[in-house]
Parts: C-alpha cells; structure tokens; sequence
C-alpha cells in the first residue's frame, strides 16, 4: 500500500461492560443479567479497528487514562497493527461503557468519557503531522465537539478526505460547521438532525449523505439524488459495534479508491457480519471474511 492509503481515526477508547438481559429494564425494575463481559470499544477504537481489519493502514489519535486498562488496551491496538503514535496518555480513568443486550440482539449504551474528554483542541494541533499522507481521516462524537472541528480542519489542509459519523448525535454538530466530505448517520441521527438541516450540509461543497436502516436498504444521498442499496439478509445476534463497523471499513474502501456506492456495499457486508457474533471488537469481521460474503452476495444476485 502507498502511504496515501493512511486512515487517522481521532475518537474514543473506551472499556465496555456487557450485560445479556432478556429485555432492557423499567424505570424502578432489578434484572438479572445472564452474563457479564468485559471488552474494548469506544467509536474510535471500533471504527480504527475495522478499517485495519478491513486492509487499511490506521493510525488511532485518542487519549487514555493512567490505569491498567489504558495499557492493557494500547497493547491491543498495537498487537491488531494500529499505529499508536497518535494515543496519548493523561490522568484519570480510560473511558467506560455499560451495555445492555436484550435478546433481540438491540442494545441501550450509557458512557461516561473519562480520558476522552481529555482529547483537547490543543492536544489535535499538537498531533497536526498524523494528518499528513492520510487519504481519509475518519471521526466521531465521543470526544469534544470541538475537538473534532480541529481535527477536520487539520485533515482538510493535509489534503485527507473527511468522513464524519456524527454518532452520538450531538445537535452541535449542525451550527459548529465541522468541515467534512461524507456523513454517515444511522435513521435516528437522520431523525434528528432534520430533513432541513440535512439538505443544507449536502448543498455545501457537493456533499455525500449515507443513512444506514439496519435490515433496510442503505441510502446514499449524492450529486442531487438518493440511490438505496440492500445489506445482506441475516439474523442478528448482537448488533453493538455493528455502525462502527460500517463506518470503519467504508472509509477503508475509500481510502483505496473505490467509489461511493462500491464502499457501500462493501460496507454493509461487514457491518451484517459484525451482527452475527457477540461484543463489538470480536465481531469486526477480517478482510477474506468481507469478500467471500460479497461473493456470495453477487452470486445470489
């Protein structure tokens, strides 16, 4: 690969802590999970993860705490053959997660950011080189807004195209202008930002729209029109990770040179794969994995 097929994913590290529940409790209601498992996540973990997996060269910008799990997690990222030159260290604690997984597969996430908070404006410019040589900087909303402006605006000068998962929905997102060439937005992102809003971000710059639908068709919003394309069809097992990895492996195609609407599919391939295994960072489904499912996608076709 030529240096020009460098990712940057800036976001999130996080340790997630996930709880099999028959279904997500009432307000006031005590359930008994019937199982407990400890892993990594964070969006920017997620999505550097399945580009790497996906055959791109990732280079990960993020902070984590002072603790056992931000080294433990760091050897992890270095063992999947993800450049760390970009995951500083601060005090405190590395970002957690608590997931809930009903036995339909869908999942309600709380998070509390912890070191990713610590990912400043000031810490993005410090890591400006990072940028240079990348085809596509890819980022997330689970570090400060602000934060996320700057390394657009980096990205941008560099030369790097900028692909913006504003998950989770942050309603700053539209007023802060973050400078971008693709949006990927689930339905409920789509939902909430409004038809308005969204239509006025895709006349700035000739923008891509993409709109994931989970078993519906994905929706990509370019030069004027809106084309669908289908994800395979399959029976979800755990559905956490599985926009991450979307995101992650599109960018991935991208970064390759494929077209839009071929990273698409590409992408839904293994965002369906990522459904049919429990937790986030196991399921992200590997390179040869990907094709034999677009093989047989095509050969069904």
């Amino acid at each position: 690969m030529s240096m020009a097929s460098w990712i940057s994913v800036v976001g999130s590290l996080n340790v997630d802590l996930t709880f099999r529940v028959p279904s997500f409790p009432a307000p006031g209601e005590t359930l008994i999970a019937a199982e407990a498992v400890s892993s990594f996540g964070g969006k920017g973990g997620n999505q550097a993860l399945a580009a790497k997996r996906a055959g791109a060269k990732v280079r990960m910008i993020g902070c984590l705490g002072d603790d056992e799990q931000a080294r433990q997690y760091r050897a992890r990222l270095v063992e999947e053959g993800i450049d760390c030159s970009g995951v500083m260290s601060t005090e405190g604690r590395t970002g957690v997660a608590s997931i809930a997984l009903n036995r339909d597969g869908e999942n309600t996430i709380i998070v509390d950011p912890g070191a990713n908070l610590q990912l400043t404006p000031c810490k993005v410019a410090e890591l400006e080189n990072l940028f240079r040589g990348s085809a596509v900087t890819l980022l997330q909303l689970e570090c400060p807004i602000e934060s996320v402006v700057k390394a657009a605006q980096l990205a941008r000068i560099a030369g790097s195209v900028v692909v913006l998962n504003p998950s989770p929905w942050n309603a700053k997102v539209i007023e802060s202008d973050i400078p971008c060439d693709v949006l990927i937005l689930n339905e409920g992102e789509a939902a909430a930002m409004s038809s308005g809003a969204f239509n006025d971000f895709l006349r700035c710059g000739g923008r891509t729209g993409i709109v994931t639908r989970g078993a519906l068709p994905t929706q990509i919003f370019m030069d004027g029109k809106i084309q669908e394309i289908a994800p395979p069809t399959i029976s979800p097992v755990d559905t956490v990770g599985a926009g991450d990895t979307f995101a992650g492996v599109f960018s991935a195609s991208l970064a390759e040179g494929k077209e839009v609407l071929d990273s698409v599919r590409i992408a839904n391939c293994a965002a369906a794969l990522a459904t049919l295994q429990e937790g986030a960072q196991k399921a992200i489904p590997f390179k040869d994995a990907i094709m034999e499912m677009i093989l047989s996608q095509n050969a069904s076709s």
